[in-house]
């Protein structure tokens, strides 16, 4: 049995878990609301563009992690590992998305002439930057904050998209997943986070990247609510 997070990481997951990302209005919209064809096909083309980029920026965090830092690497691999499927390329992440965005016509040639919205750009900027320009501590702290934040949105996903006869649960299987999914990426980097900070700096920037991270979340779901849900033309193929 692992050990309890230590008071500050414990406070600090507290903290993303109450964070406003994790019940903003994109979610609440998304699930109370029967979208158009065209507005499932501009979130899926937004969120696919992200999801797909950043499995990039997690292996490059894996690269920067110094090679000393064995419990972080890890922990980071338990994730990469999950992502690209624990072994499957069936079940890889993206391409359980790409079964989804199929359902809705999209396919590879569609979803790569995406445009990404700014606040998509932006906040895949802050990943980067976070990931590969700052200490290793503070990315630790990023990543923790992807992961933790991550699981909402599911519990807004999977049961809104269940409202549709037009999708069955094989196709619905991205968002399925990761009710779970995404427990087992949060107690992993949490386990990262309790192995890899001991002082009172370590914690300091592991708490500026969360922080940053979870509120560079926040802009990335304000700007998919604006072009979803505000837009006065659902942008066409």
């Amino acid at each position: 049995m692992n050990p309890a997070p230590a008071p500050f990481l414990a406070s600090l997951v507290n903290e993303l878990e109450r964070h406003p990302v994790n019940s903003n209005a994109f979610f609440e919209a998304f699930h109370a609301s029967v979208l158009t064809r065209e507005q499932l096909r501009m979130f899926v083309r937004q969120y696919h563009y992200f999801c797909k980029h950043f499995v990039k920026e997690l292996e490059g965090l894996l690269y920067r992690t110094p090679v000393d830092q064995l419990d972080m690497r890890i922990e980071l691999i338990k994730t990469l590992h999950s992502e690209l499927g624990s072994g499957n390329p069936q079940r890889a992440h993206i391409r359980l998305l790409n079964k989804f965005a199929t359902s809705l016509d999209l396919d590879d040639t569609g979803l790569d002439r995406t445009v990404p919205i700014p606040e998509v750009v932006s906040y895949l900027k802050l990943l980067h930057r976070l990931f590969f320009e700052s200490d290793h501590l503070t990315a630790l702290g990023a990543e923790l904050a992807v992961e933790v934040t991550a699981a909402s949105e599911f519990r807004y996903f999977y049961p809104g998209l269940r409202q549709y006869a037009c999708f069955n649960e094989d196709e619905l299987t991205f968002f399925k997943l990761h009710l779970n999914e995404e427990q087992c990426h949060s107690a992993w980097l949490i386990e990262a986070v309790q192995r890899t900070a001991h002082t009172q700096d370590d914690y300091h920037r592991v708490a500026t990247g969360a922080r940053e991270t979870a509120d560079g979340w926040q802009q990335f779901w304000s700007g998919l609510y604006r072009e979803v849900f505000e837009s006065t033309a659902v942008r066409q193929e």
